[in-house]
């Protein structure tokens, strides 16, 4: 088979990180060639995937105050603040030269950031046929679908990663929501710092990573470079991808989100119900549809400490007839 092209093109001008995958994307044809992007973004951004509603996700005016950007992607997967401390891997292939199911997909493109990251020391596996986990924790963002002819998968090693930028930029149904999904993001997700006894260069992990694309897809990994018609779309999609109509897609009245996806089966997620003449606010940290954590609030106010102990291991469909036994 013919080579993979490779580009790799190093610190990059956060929007181009985006457009550039998405514009091999929209051109890919049969005789096109496979490619592998690799870069970092210059400046720090946020990303949605393509199902989201942005306000329902993200605080806006938040969100301008940090100064961070927000794009819409055309994969699925969770909004996600990205920035230098991470190292993207993005795949972009004909869809007739990858497996026809999606796990498969997923696992042959994703063998090679596992096996990068075993490299390195780290007991890394990929569970739930796309999230790539050490010890337990999740150490990877990870997306994909198919965008016209191209299978895409895109992924990231996370050096480092700033919690608290995510945190902030969330838009919440209340502040214990927040709470309870700032602590599991810390909890449930990790980073090679964090993980490794030194810190592992950019250029290091990228050299590793070609490596095991070479050995895990059985064909070499050759650089490249971009067409003028790719480098024209590019210039397109650029203006397209931060466009307010693509950015208010999926708009559907724009409530807080009501569910947050941390990690494979951990969720935060938000519900309210009427009982007992108080009107029941509440936030769960739920994994595998089970309550490990519970806050109650209410109007008016009551003491809901014997409720939210009688929660934990509770599926979370059951949450209100517990909460209707307390006295």
């Amino acid at each position: 088979m013919k080579p993979i092209r490779l580009l790799s093109l190093g610190p990059t001008d956060w929007l181009r990180t985006q457009s550039v995958y998405h514009a091999l994307a929209k051109l890919m044809t049969r005789d096109a060639p496979d490619t592998i992007v690799l870069a970092r973004p210059l400046q720090p951004y946020l990303c949605i995937g393509y199902h989201q509603e942005l306000a329902s996700v993200l605080d806006r005016a938040v969100c301008a105050q940090m100064g961070l950007p927000i794009v819409r992607r055309r994969v699925g997967g969770g909004a996600t603040y990205l920035d230098r401390q991470q190292l993207f891997y993005q795949c972009v292939f004909h869809h007739t030269r990858v497996p026809a199911m999606v796990g498969d997909v997923y696992a042959r493109l994703l063998a090679a950031p596992v096996a990068t990251l075993r490299g390195l020391g780290l007991a890394a596996e990929l569970r739930g046929e796309n999230e790539i986990e050490v010890n337990g924790k999740r150490i990877a963002g990870i997306g994909g679908g198919r965008i016209g002819e191209a299978a895409v998968v895109v992924g990231n090693l996370l050096f480092d990663f700033d919690y608290e930028s995510m945190t902030r930029a969330w838009r919440v149904p209340s502040e214990s929501f927040r709470r309870l999904a700032s602590e599991a993001l810390r909890e449930r997700v990790t980073t090679l710092r964090a993980e490794l006894p030194r810190r592992i260069s950019p250029a290091e992990a990228r050299s590793s990573l070609i490596d095991e694309f070479t050995h895990a897809l059985g064909r070499p990994v050759k650089p490249g470079e971009l067409t003028l018609e790719e480098r024209r779309t590019i210039e397109e999609l650029d203006r397209r991808l931060v466009s307010e109509e693509w950015l208010s897609l999926h708009a559907n009245g724009a409530k807080p989100m009501a569910a947050l996806k941390i990690s494979r089966g951990v969720f935060i997620r938000a519900a309210e119900a009427d009982t007992d003449g108080c009107h029941v606010r509440a936030s769960f940290r739920v994994r595998d549809d089970r309550i490990e954590q519970a806050v109650l609030e209410s109007e008016p106010e009551r003491d809901w400490g014997g409720a939210t102990e009688k929660l934990r291991g509770v599926k979370l469909g059951g949450w209100v007839s517990v909460v209707e036994r307390q006295p």
